[in-house]
C-alpha cells in the first residue's frame, strides 16, 4: 500500500517538474523571439521554486522507493 503511494507519488511530481521546466523554457524562448526581456525573468522567478521543490519530491520519493525490496538491486 505505501509503495503504490509513493510510485504514484513520484510519477506526479517526475511528469510535474519536467512539465514546469519545459514550459519555463519555452516561455523563456517566447520572450528572447519577442524581444521580451521582461516576460523571460517573469517565467523565471514564477516557475524556478516550483520546479526545484517538485525535483526534491521525486528525488526524496526515489531515495525511499530503494528502501522496498522490489527496488534492490541484486548482490550476487
Amino acid at each position: 500500500m505505501m509503495q503504490k503511494v509513493l510510485e504514484r507519488l513520484f510519477t506526479l511530481s517526475l511528469v510535474a517538474s519536467l512539465t514546469f521546466a519545459a514550459l519555463m523554457i519555452l516561455l523563456q524562448v517566447i520572450g528572447l523571439v519577442v524581444g521580451s526581456g521582461s516576460l523571460m525573468v517573469q517565467s523565471s522567478e514564477w516557475l524556478t521554486q516550483p520546479t526545484i521543490i517538485l525535483s526534491a519530491v521525486f528525488s526524496g520519493t526515489a531515495f525511499i522507493l530503494g528502501y522496498f525490496p522490489a527496488y534492490r538491486e541484486n548482490k550476487k
